[in-house]
């Protein structure tokens, strides 16, 4: 089958670049550019439960950049986007996206449109649409993370003069994975060693789910209670899994402390340069990552109430207190759908690019993956644009919305985490899955007794797959054993004869085999 195309672009271009696999089923397109506003492809025989990813590059004839957006119209249903771009007049954009269909089309009609209404020229060039069963996009997958999450390594066992030892016994074990894969956690881990130990038995990674909010650590004004995080910063700590900060600031009104709505001026600012203070210096080099602004896309209190140049403040103010953790936008609904207009990928990209050119030190992309029903080719596609920024990309929040049962859950979530771990510029998954009082907040991965669900099921199996375990095997007449193992560090036992030879190695990322050499 095809090769998934990874290329993207986020730049305006003044010539468009070729269609993505040749044009794929769209090489002779039934174009209709009757409607200048709405140009439209007629598609034939579709087929269900496969993945079609589509491409295209559009110009404007107006002089303000507007949304467009693609969307299909099928006998039975109207997907209502399939991808979204923000095209420019004198310039041509890149639009990535696609669609899967939950039962087959004779006929079907592929829109070009802008959903505001406007009556706006499109001109669109190099249109693409391939399809891929599902067997060949697991390939693909399975390629990707075979290039960016494996690597050969070959363990040579030699006696003091260096020839190498024929039938020496090698014992290879991944001690410690190299990529972050965690959960939220709530205050109810406390004091809790079955939910701890079932934590730590499978995560590398946390995020508490809302002890570090303002809100959390600071109900009434001036009274600082730092109890739980304190104690839940020393759970990740003594066990050795890393943190991320969430949140400084959320640009929600709902979730602002109710004594800082009511702030104005001065006093807000004073309020919010002692919150910079009080929690940064705190908690100095203990968390990797830090959510400065959250929701920023969709929420701007601070910016109404402060100024346009409140966000750049506050990164700036972050960073200071502590250069070593990465800054991260944090959103939703950038891979979970192109329906909402505040956060589509586009929109995305230009904050990010805004907030660089104020002098923002900012060097993450947070997308949180609060899921209904995934689309593996738009998410690819949105993940492929997002890449062409060079930063690292985490899934922050994953979950799937409890509207479906835990079976169709589990499902979804495979696909999501599939598609996350995948795609080499992902550099981390956390589950929103912090099991509290009540349950979770849209998806459990286990009961109360921690005992899995569907989705827990899957997310073990998942980690069993994507673990090198342990190898057992004997040198070649070279005394060479070889493997491809997960990015991780890894312990290793030789020997031969009477002989033992204990010791450790790293497996970072990297195209040649890695060698490994043991004298006994």
């Amino acid at each position: 089958g095809p090769l998934y195309d990874s290329s993207a672009y986020t730049e305006c271009k003044l010539q468009p670049e070729k269609p993505l696999y040749n044009g794929g089923i769209l090489n002779n397109p039934l174009v209709n550019r009757d409607r200048i506003n709405s140009p439209s492809f007629v598609l034939q025989n579709l087929q269900n439960a496969t993945k079609y990813c589509f491409s295209i590059w559009i110009k404007i004839n107006e002089p303000e950049p507007a949304l467009v957006r693609a969307s299909v119209v099928t006998e039975a249903t109207t997907l209502k986007c399939i991808g979204t771009v923000i095209a420019k007049e004198g310039c041509w954009s890149f639009l990535k996206g696609g669609f899967v269909l939950s039962s087959p089309s004779n006929l079907s009609t592929l829109y070009i449109q802008n959903p505001d209404g406007r009556n706006i020229s499109i001109e669109i060039a190099s249109a693409s649409l391939q399809p891929f069963t599902d067997q060949q996009w697991r390939l693909n997958q399975d390629t990707k993370i075979n290039q960016a999450r494996k690597r050969a390594v070959n363990i040579h066992i030699s006696d003091k003069k260096g020839i190498g030892l024929k039938g020496a016994g090698v014992r290879v074990e991944l001690v410690s994975k190299d990529f972050p894969f965690g959960s939220a956690i709530a205050s109810t881990i406390l004091g809790n060693p079955l939910y701890q130990k079932w934590f730590v038995e499978r995560f590398n990674a946390a995020v508490f789910e809302n002890e570090l909010k303002w809100d959390a650590t600071e109900h009434t004004q001036g009274q600082l209670n730092y109890t739980i995080p304190d104690q839940m910063v020393e759970f990740v700590r003594s066990n050795q899994i890393m943190a991320r900060g969430h949140n400084i600031f959320w640009e929600n009104p709902k979730y602002i402390p109710k004594w800082v709505l009511n702030l104005t001026g001065s006093d807000l600012e004073s309020a919010v340069e002692s919150r910079i203070e009080s929690l940064m210096n705190k908690y100095k080099e203990e968390f990797i990552h830090w959510d400065v602004s959250n929701e920023m896309l969709h929420y701007d209190f601070y910016e109404k109430n402060l100024g346009p140049n409140a966000t750049l403040r506050f990164f700036g103010s972050a960073h200071r207190a502590d250069p070593l953790a990465t800054l991260f936008m944090n959103e939703f609904n950038v891979v979970e759908t192109c329906m909402d207009a505040d956060s589509t990928v586009d929109t995305y990209v230009s904050r990010m690019r805004e907030l660089k050119m104020g002098g923002v030190s900012m060097d993450g992309i947070g997308l949180q993956g609060h899921f209904d029903v995934p689309n593996s080719p738009l998410m690819r596609g949105v993940l492929d644009k997002l890449a062409t920024l060079g930063l690292p990309i985490w899934l922050t929040e994953v979950d799937i919305s409890n509207k479906f049962n835990k079976e169709t859950q589990a499902i979804y979530l495979e696909e999501v985490l599939r598609e996350g771990f995948s795609h080499p510029a992902v550099d981390g998954i956390i589950l929103w899955t912090a099991l509290r009082r009540g349950g979770c907040y849209q998806m459990c991965l286990t009961d109360g007794d921690f005992n899995n669900l569907p989705a827990g099921e899957t997310v073990d199996n998942l980690l069993k797959e994507w673990d090198t375990g342990i190898l057992n095997g004997q040198t070649d007449e070279h005394g060479s054993y070889t493997f491809f193992g997960f990015l991780g560090e890894y312990k290793v036992t030789a020997k031969y004869g009477n002989a033992t030879f204990d010791s450790t190695f790293s497996l970072p990322r990297g195209k040649e085999t890695k060698q490994f050499n043991i004298q006994m």
